[in-house]
């Protein structure tokens, strides 16, 4: 008889119990963790989806606005940046850097398409230790007001550009001492047909208009104060009026040129300089004028000369009784010269007057004659002397008063003129650029 022999293993019941639970939370772990997988998978594909259809229609927007052709001007240009100062002149090629006022490219770029040439246009910031030339910038209608500005120079950065301005203070005193509706007729007139010739005579446009205007307020045409009825009033009649006017006016209009002062210092980083000092001699101007009319003003000047002096001695290192007495001394010349220009506006009703008086003086003459021949020729001839010497004297009153009683100012005309180049009158030969 045999036997089969071999080996038995056998699990207590604690062990057996032991392995069931594990299992048990194997199973309870890795079932909450499917759906989570699902999910981020699902995202992932939704993410994937979305990113092909905005990259869709990105590429459909690049082809709508030509971005490779873009980005290729872009890589061109940026390359040529880095190497056109060491890249060779020749036939095919040249490099150009100047200024320009075509601040658009438009005029630069129509030149060079309507010259046949391949250009790669930049615009660079200037660099700091160049003086960048000046170009005013104004509108149709300011333009021919340049003129008064360029007898000084050209306004720098820091400086205001007073043509837009101009354009409404010089024809209102020019008006005011030319007011005549028929004679104003003539100069504007004058300015239609001679603006394309000479552009700086569409001034006499702004100027013959503003003239029929105050024609109508002073009730003239060609002299006579029969035909319309003024307005205000007749400037022989009532002449004192007519001198008043234009002395509050000058005072507004000095008024306007310390504040453009003041508008410079800030755009110099010194409106705290002019704050201490400069603001000071504004107040005690005004508080001067409005004292005429207002006695209580006067304590409004106590307060401007403490403020004044207070601000000099913040400015001072030197000995005290010196820097009062140059400041006091400063101080009384700044407002004597203020008080002088002011009533030096008085001119414009003076110069008022005397345009009605000459012009009565040829009515006078051609009502004493029986000939009325004669008297339509006296009157023809003085509307026309009145017309070239009264325009010319009332021309140089307007510029003198623009330039030495408001430009002084605020006004250096310390800016470097823009001068360009002008363009060739005959074929020089230019070749298409390679």
């Amino acid at each position: 008889m045999s036997a089969t022999q071999g080996w038995h293993t056998s699990t207590s019941p604690a062990r057996r119990g032991t392995a069931l639970r594990g299992q048990r939370a194997l199973a309870r772990a890795t079932r909450p963790l499917a759906l989570p997988l699902q999910q981020i998978e699902h995202r992932n594909a939704a993410i994937n989806s979305g990113l092909q259809q905005l990259r869709a229609e990105i590429d459909l927007l690049a082809t709508a606005h030509h971005l490779p052709e873009a980005l290729g001007d872009i890589y061109r240009l940026d390359w040529f940046i880095t190497h056109v100062s060491t890249l060779p002149v020749s036939e095919n090629f040249a490099w150009i850097t100047g200024w320009t006022s075509d601040l658009s490219d438009v005029r630069l770029t129509a030149a060079l398409q309507a010259a046949g040439v391949d250009a790669v246009l930049h615009f660079p910031s200037p660099p700091h230790a160049v003086d960048a030339p000046m170009v005013m910038q104004n509108p149709w209608w300011a333009q021919p007001f340049e003129v008064f500005a360029r007898m000084l120079g050209t306004p720098s950065q820091d400086e205001a550009d007073p043509s837009r301005l101009l354009a409404v203070l010089a024809p209102l005193l020019f008006g005011y001492m030319f007011g005549d509706v028929g004679q104003g007729l003539i100069l504007l007139l004058a300015g239609v047909l001679l603006q394309r010739r000479w552009p700086v005579l569409r001034i006499l446009i702004a100027n013959g208009f503003a003239a029929m205007l105050f024609g109508l307020v002073f009730g003239s045409v060609f002299g006579r104060e029969d035909v319309l009825p003024a307005l205000w009033l007749h400037p022989l009649e009532e002449p004192l009026p007519v001198l008043l006017v234009p002395l509050a006016g000058g005072a507004v209009i000095l008024l306007l040129g310390l504040l453009l002062n003041a508008v410079e210092s800030y755009w110099r980083g010194a409106i705290r300089q002019w704050f201490q000092v400069e603001a000071a001699i504004l107040l005690l101007y005004v508080s001067l004028i409005a004292g005429f009319f207002y006695p209580a003003a006067a304590w409004f000047g106590l307060v401007a000369l403490a403020w004044y002096f207070s601000g000099v001695l913040l400015h001072s290192t030197a000995h005290l009784a010196a820097t009062l007495l140059a400041a006091a001394g400063g101080l009384l010349e700044n407002m004597l010269q203020l008080l002088i220009n002011t009533v030096s506006f008085v001119r414009v009703g003076a110069f008022a007057l005397a345009h009605g008086g000459l012009s009565m003086a040829f009515i006078i003459m051609a009502s004493a004659t029986d000939n009325p021949a004669a008297a339509l020729l006296v009157l023809l001839l003085g509307n026309l002397l009145v017309i070239m010497l009264e325009g010319l004297v009332v021309t140089i009153q307007t510029t003198r008063l623009i330039l030495f009683e408001f430009f002084v100012r605020f006004l250096r005309g310390s800016g470097r003129t823009f001068r360009p180049l002008a363009a060739p009158t005959a074929d020089v030969g230019i070749r298409r650029a390679m």
